[in-house]
């Protein structure tokens, strides 16, 4: 089954931690606040994320390898 982008919404906007590989990398959005107080979402390899301050901003920008994540959801 594909996961579709409303139900990844609802894991982001719950703020559930998710953990997935693909291709023998491990990949894991996780959640945080940066110093001045913005919420963040941390999306990447593990130990390597990058900070995406809101669900449009990941679905727009987020990869993995040369893949747009919002291509790939059924990775989840």
């Amino acid at each position: 089954m594909r996961m579709t982008q409303e139900a990844f919404r609802f894991i982001i906007d719950t703020k559930r931690e998710i953990e997935f590989s693909y291709q023998g990398k491990q990949y894991n959005i996780t959640y945080g606040t940066d110093e001045s107080g913005g919420n963040y979402i941390l999306f990447g390899e593990t130990y390597m994320g990058t900070r995406y301050y809101s669900f449009a901003e990941l679905m727009t920008y987020a990869k993995i390898q040369n893949h747009y994540f919002r291509e790939m959801l059924s990775v989840l």
